[in-house]
């Protein structure tokens, strides 16, 4: 397997990974008896951790033309 193939991988891997944690820990903050804004910010920082690998991997293409 090609190292930008590899790459691509692990790099959809990160996005999905923050992205079910990220959202699996809002919604248990939500749902809970006594909401902790802590954990809502937390929840909030993760889901821009799966954003960020997101555009990552939407800019891959334009790196390879330029």
């Amino acid at each position: 397997m090609s190292k930008k193939l590899t790459s691509t991988l692990l790099l959809f891997a990160v996005f999905l990974g923050f992205l079910l944690w990220g959202i699996n820990t809002l919604m248990s903050g939500l749902a809970a008896q006594q909401k902790d804004g802590e954990s809502i910010v937390y929840a909030i920082l993760l889901l821009i951790c799966s954003l960020t690998a997101l555009i990552a991997i939407l800019k891959l293409p334009y790196r390879n033309r330029q």
